[in-house]
């Protein structure tokens, strides 16, 4: 009925309208009428279609620049309603955990921050081109309701409970109706949990290590990650864990650590407030806090790796493991991590192997900007090493000489390519400037460099003792030195004394 009414209203309204045009229209021919009678019959009908006709006009630009305020009015009322909720709304920032990734980062390289086979998470719930995982997660969430004691209403009910929270670890807005919301915690939760267990849904799919690189790399994404809580409800109410945290945080770590480009060796404790699997990695990846001794404010930068060279600087790597080379000795070079850079009294730097292939970029990316949020008074260890790498490669040649050195396996095949991928890496991304990591080494390495000694003692090992053929000539030629030298003082002599 009161739609009726209105409908009835709107009706009024209109022929309201039409009648006030007709009136105005009405008016001005009599005005138009008038002022043209007194100049004869034959024109009075002409001015009155003129007027006819202008009248008509005015009117209409009348009524369309009502309805111009009429919608204007509409669109302030609408503005004034949205900024009436935002001033309801709390703005909760503690709260806030997965974000979104900076422009001024993405730009540079937006498919390192999209992921390629799975979504999880709203922020890229619903493409297209990641819809045929949607079906394995509801194969995986059927095999988990179908094997375990906890059916899928307790699972609803519990992810329901946890909704207003999960949302709030979003900066971003969702637009996901609440079914759809809890649906895809379920989903995408039970999904990783069933994937970590070892389990394969569909064994011809998840057998190929292609596609399982693909989803360990997608799950290391800043944008598509779930709240680390809702993950260990879910592990904890499909085994029935009393320490969902203790138990799911070593088998995710487990699991995503191979990912990494280079040494992983976890202390086997678990982090305190995980926020996320990306956070997680991080937090287990990075040097322990009590190793920074070296910190400080960056000030200066050091040479690309071929003038380091020149400046009497060697390069070795780091190994991950204590081991025995080849003649049965212990390695003494041992990584605990990426970031466990040395230099030596004796002029080496020591640096962890680094593998670089076609996931290296998109893992490290998402890293530096996930160091973009973190507190101001933390140090950003991702970041200082992609400073450190980008000081010491310029071109291909320091990519060569850092290769043959055993510091970087270069799975990309192309030595200027990986030069410009770390050159890219820097570009826009925020380091902790007053907690440089490698501050102590840079220091070092640049008085090393500062010594005149030092330059002309490297050049001479390289034009003279680089080779073994090169230090024959050498002896070869001080020993001839010495034959001239003797024969000339021999004839000096003889000249001098004939007897």
């Amino acid at each position: 009925m009161a739609f009726l009414e209105k409908e009835k209203g709107k009706g009024k309204g209109k022929g309201k309208r039409k009648e006030s045009k007709v009136d105005a229209v009405t008016q001005i021919v009599d005005y138009f009428a008038r002022i043209t009678r007194g100049k004869g019959k034959g024109k009075e009908k002409e001015g009155k279609v003129d007027a006819a006709r202008l009248g008509s006009q005015i009117v209409d630009d009348v009524a369309c620049n009502t309805r111009d305020k009429a919608e204007n009015s509409s669109e302030i009322r609408l503005e004034e309603d949205h900024l009436l909720r935002l001033s309801k709304a709390s703005l909760d920032t503690n709260g806030w955990s997965i974000f979104k990734v900076p422009y001024r980062l993405r730009k540079v390289n937006e498919k390192a921050y999209e992921p390629r086979i799975i979504s999880i998470g709203p922020y890229h719930h619903g493409k297209p081109h990641l819809n045929m995982m949607e079906i394995i997660k509801e194969s995986c969430f059927r095999i988990i309701i179908g094997g375990s004691t906890t059916n899928a209403e307790q699972l609803k009910r519990a992810m329901k409970y946890m909704e207003e929270d999960v949302r709030k670890c979003y900066p971003e807005a969702c637009d996901l109706e609440s079914d759809e919301f809890v649906r895809m915690m379920i989903l995408d939760g039970c999904f990783i949990v069933y994937l970590f267990q070892k389990n394969s849904p569909i064994k011809d799919i998840f057998n190929m290590n292609s596609i399982l690189t693909e989803i360990w790399c997608d799950l290391l994404l800043l944008e598509n990650q779930l709240p680390f809580f809702v993950l260990s409800k879910l592990y904890g109410m499909i085994n029935k864990s009393n320490d969902e945290m203790g138990e799911f945080a070593p088998l995710a770590l487990d699991n995503l650590l191979k990912a990494m480009p280079g040494p992983t060796i976890s202390s086997g404790k678990v982090p305190k407030n995980i926020k996320h699997l990306l956070g997680l990695v991080y937090d287990s990846w990075i040097p322990h806090p009590t190793g920074n001794q070296g910190q400080g404010t960056l000030s200066k930068f050091i040479r690309c790796a071929a003038e380091l060279e020149e400046a009497g600087i060697e390069f070795e790597k780091k190994v991950k493991d204590i081991g025995q080379d080849n003649n049965g000795k212990d390695e003494k070079c041992v990584a605990s991590s990426l970031f466990d850079i040395e230099f030596t009294d004796d002029a080496k730097l020591k640096v962890p192997t680094i593998d670089i292939d076609n996931n290296t970029e998109l893992i490290l990316r998402n890293f530096v900007a996930y160091e973009q949020f973190v507190p101001h008074q933390n140090s950003t260890y991702v970041c200082d090493y992609v400073v450190f790498m980008d000081n010491l490669i310029d071109s291909g040649k320091d990519v060569q000489l850092l290769r043959h050195s055993g510091v970087i396996v270069n799975w990309l095949g192309d030595d200027e390519a990986l030069a410009q991928m770390f050159n890219r890496l820097r570009d826009f991304a925020y380091s902790t400037q007053h907690s440089f990591y490698y501050k102590k080494i840079y220091d070092d390495v640049d008085n090393h460099c500062q010594k005149k000694w030092n330059r002309w003692k490297a050049k001479l090992k390289k034009d003279y003792f680089n080779s073994p053929w090169s230090l024959i000539k050498v002896v070869a030629a001080a020993v001839l030195l010495l034959l001239t030298m003797a024969q000339a003082i021999f004839s000096v002599l003889s000249y001098v004394n004939p007897n």
